[in-house]
């Protein structure tokens, strides 16, 4: 195994695990930051909470994209069969 290869695999897992947790995270986060905003406020007639909670949905999905092309690059990469 050569080193690029190591850094190759380091590289394909850490992707993973940033995208599950950034996908798992961020529409919690959006969540709790539209709660913390307030009720009683409308940004562009919409509610805090739904906007905060679209855009933490938005970044989740990005970061499902990149845990997902980092398990592609680590299959591609023939890692998972050492």
């Amino acid at each position: 195994m050569t080193i690029t290869s190591k850094l190759d695999r380091t590289r394909s897992i850490r992707l993973m695990l940033i995208g599950a947790f950034v996908g798992i995270f961020a529409p919690i986060a959006g969540f709790l930051g539209g709660t913390i905003v307030g009720v009683d406020q409308t940004v562009g007639g919409l509610e805090p909470l739904f906007v905060w909670l679209f855009v933490g949905m938005i970044v989740g999905l990005l970061g499902v994209a990149v845990g997902i092309l980092g398990a592609l690059r680590w299959v591609k990469g023939n890692h998972h069969l050492d």
